[in-house]
């Protein structure tokens, strides 16, 4: 176990977070008090290679790329990432330990961090991440690798990190941090992005599954004579309810341009998104029949949409619930942590893997945290 001696508010760690998923990788840094409490930091200046990419803010930042079939350009970038961030920490902190955490869009083995499979980052299918990673940002700073595959800050050395499924990560996080935190209870959470990642959290524990493969919701077969799937199925419910499907139900370039245009009121988008909402609800349903959760928790990209979402997906899951008005209607609300939640549940457990507990998240405002905006709103230009 990690010293966590000190008063409450003393820093006694720091992580990088790191959310890798088709088209972009989000990422950000933590400090964790000995009180239990993580707090955002500010970290500034990224250079990526090729000496492209966009100065960091306060504790976030999000990268887009073009790399997910090439699973070295992929590692070199998330290496690159955290390189950076790593040196951002350090200059402020001298000295505090420093671990790094990455959550992915793909099926994780539990036990070694290999990466077993991803519909959506081909060039990580069957690799050993938490090495690969490593020796990523060995060859980028010129560090040995950490003695004994140690996740934990060690001078002089590049450490391999904690490797998660996105889903989990962000599941962790809502349940541990987030303020509609409900203590036990049993939660589902449904990401909709590129794909839908899904996951099972009892008591406050994500229940990954026998081979850390719980959760894939996105690939329930809703439509057997549907469109392939990247899993190899055909009609997977993502398919029905992404982003991709999003935007062109509503015939735009984007989900954000869909979202953003039905918030300002135009018709044949807020028609796509309820039409999105009905789909996500049908699932709901399929889900609470299996699982029976007291809530669902509705994160990812497409939950920006807010009301215009939800409401359909909870008129659909109640005409379609099983047991109908016998039984209580699991609730049905946007992820409090929005998009930060993939890459600040992949340092927190990163944290806790290295044997620093997490208890809390800090939730004062001002430029050492930046929460997402709410949902169903657009971020100030």
């Amino acid at each position: 176990m990690a010293d966590v001696a000190g008063t409450e508010s003393t820093p006694v760690a720091a992580a990088i977070g790191l959310d890798v998923g088709g088209g972009a990788v989000k990422a950000g840094t933590v400090v964790l008090t000995a009180g239990g409490t993580l707090t955002g930091t500010a970290v500034t200046g990224t250079t990526l290679p090729g000496g492209a990419g966009p100065a960091m803010e306060a504790a976030e930042t999000r990268i887009e790329h073009q790399v997910e079939s090439d699973g070295n350009a992929l590692s070199a970038l998330c290496a690159a990432i955290a390189r950076d961030q790593y040196s951002g920490l350090r200059s402020r902190w001298p000295g505090l330990p420093v671990v790094w955490g990455v959550s992915a869009a793909a099926w994780i083995d539990p036990h070694s961090g290999r990466s077993v499979f991803s519909p959506h980052l081909g060039g990580w299918r069957n690799r050993a991440l938490p090495q690969d990673l490593s020796r990523a940002l060995a060859d980028l700073t010129g560090l040995p690798l950490a003695p004994g595959g140690s996740r934990e800050h060690a001078s002089g050395t590049a450490p391999v990190p904690s490797v998660i499924n996105d889903a989990d990560a962000a599941a962790w996080a809502e349940a541990r941090l987030a303020s509609t935190a409900a203590g036990p209870d049993r939660m589902v959470l449904v990401a909709i992005g590129t794909g839908i990642g899904g996951a099972l959290v009892r008591d406050g524990a994500v229940d990954i599954g026998e081979h850390g493969m719980a959760g894939e919701f996105g690939h329930m077969t809703m439509d057997p004579s549907g469109p392939l799937c990247p899993c190899g199925n055909t009609g997977c419910w993502e398919l029905l309810v992404s982003a991709d499907a999003l935007a062109a139900r509503a015939g735009r370039t984007s989900a954000r341009a869909t979202i953003d245009d039905a918030l300002d009121g135009d018709r044949a988008c807020r028609d796509a998104v309820a039409c999105t909402g009905r789909w996500l609800g049908r699932g709901l349903a399929t889900l609470a029949a299996v699982l029976d959760p007291v809530r669902f928790v509705i994160g990812g990209g497409v939950a920006a949409a807010g009301e215009l979402l939800l409401g359909p997906a909870r008129e659909e899951l109640a005409r379609h619930l099983p047991g109908g008005r016998r039984r209580p209607m699991p609730s049905v609300s946007v992820a409090t942590l929005g998009n930060q939640s993939g890459w600040v549940g992949a340092a927190g457990v990163a944290l806790e893997r290295a044997g620093w507990p997490v208890r809390a998240l800090s939730t004062g405002s001002g430029p050492h945290w930046r929460g997402s905006p709410p949902p169903g709103t657009r971020p100030a230009p």
